[in-house]
């Protein structure tokens, strides 16, 4: 639905994993970003799910739980804002998953939590966490290769009575590629879908499906194309101007008109030049407009294309 806010609180972590898919810019630093919009404090989180009409907010990293404060912190203002039923979930590996730091995140509001256990001892902070009334699952990526050691977390999972796991293709992304390449991997479709991985989940999936626990896939295309895209065209529904228009893929198209005319019923003046919806373009006094361009951006603010559409001086030639 990408109706969730993305809360990367950290790039921090202090576990190593070769197929970290977190980009160089935010890898092991500790730089916050509410969706693709860089943060210095918490209430721009607010801000900005207020911006896309949020229903709930996904914790992620790095390692949340390295700055356990600033996330409680975080969680009660959201709790705070938009109330008890604003869903909240956090990934984090387990490794600084004390029961404190649990019983300090089920207080301020946590609904669900996201173990990603990548050593065996981590486990332990599952077992914790399933006591404090939250709903605990695994997010695993699908390795090619490793599907006897899934199915061994799987089983443990259901066994233990985890609510879920989720599978996830691996990607091989700008800054894992070298690590993953040297594994042999390679993608297999899409922008950074491992070949392999997708075998190697359904294999997981057909032989948990009877098993009572709930088992998901999630592709890379899955991911980069329909929950991002969502959450894109969500946010510009939301918080676009009335002259901007949606696209399919998220983006938003608008005209900027530079005209001897004051063109404020049409739109709103910036700088030298009126901003327009596109549509009305054909409806405008041509004999007093100097240029009209169509500017296609995301919703976070990066031009993706602008495109000439009109020009007196060569309409002229």
């Amino acid at each position: 639905m990408g109706s969730k806010m993305v809360v990367f609180i950290s790039g921090e972590c202090g576990d190593s994993c070769y197929y970290c898919p977190v980009s160089e810019g935010r890898f092991g630093k500790d730089f916050a970003y509410a969706n693709e919009r860089k943060v210095t404090e918490l209430e721009d989180f607010i801000y900005e799910s207020y911006r896309m009409n949020a229903l709930g907010a996904g914790i992620t990293g790095g390692d949340p739980l390295l700055h356990l404060d600033r996330v409680v912190e975080l969680i009660t203002l959201l709790k705070d804002e938009f109330g008890r039923s604003y869903h909240v979930h956090l990934y984090t590996t387990g490794r600084y998953a004390s029961m404190d730091a649990l019983t300090e995140l089920a207080k301020a509001g946590l609904d669900e939590i996201r173990f990603h256990p990548v050593k065996e001892q981590y486990l332990s902070a599952v077992e914790r966490a399933l006591r404090l009334g939250i709903d605990v699952g695994l997010e695993l990526p699908a390795i090619p290769g490793e599907e006897e050691r899934i199915s061994q977390l799987v089983n443990w999972a259901r066994n233990k009575g985890v609510k879920f796991v989720n599978l996830n293709e691996l990607e091989l992304t700008e800054r894992n590629f070298q690590s993953l390449n040297s594994r042999g991997f390679r993608i297999g479709h899409g922008l950074a879908g491992v070949s392999g991985s997708f075998e190697a989940s359904m294999r997981v999936l057909e032989k948990f499906h009877e098993a009572e626990i709930s088992l998901h896939y999630c592709s890379s295309v899955y991911k980069d194309v329909v929950e991002t895209r969502t959450r894109f065209i969500r946010t510009l529904r939301a918080s676009g101007k009335p002259y901007e228009e949606v696209t399919g893929e998220g983006t938003s198209l608008r005209a900027v008109v530079k005209a001897s005319v004051d063109l404020s019923e049409f739109g709103e003046r910036s700088g030298d030049a009126f901003v327009v919806s596109p549509s009305l373009v054909n409806l405008l006094p041509k004999e007093k407009i100097d240029e009209i361009w169509v500017v296609e951006e995301l919703p976070y603010g990066q031009r993706l294309s602008e495109k000439l559409v009109y020009s007196k001086s060569k309409d002229s030639q």
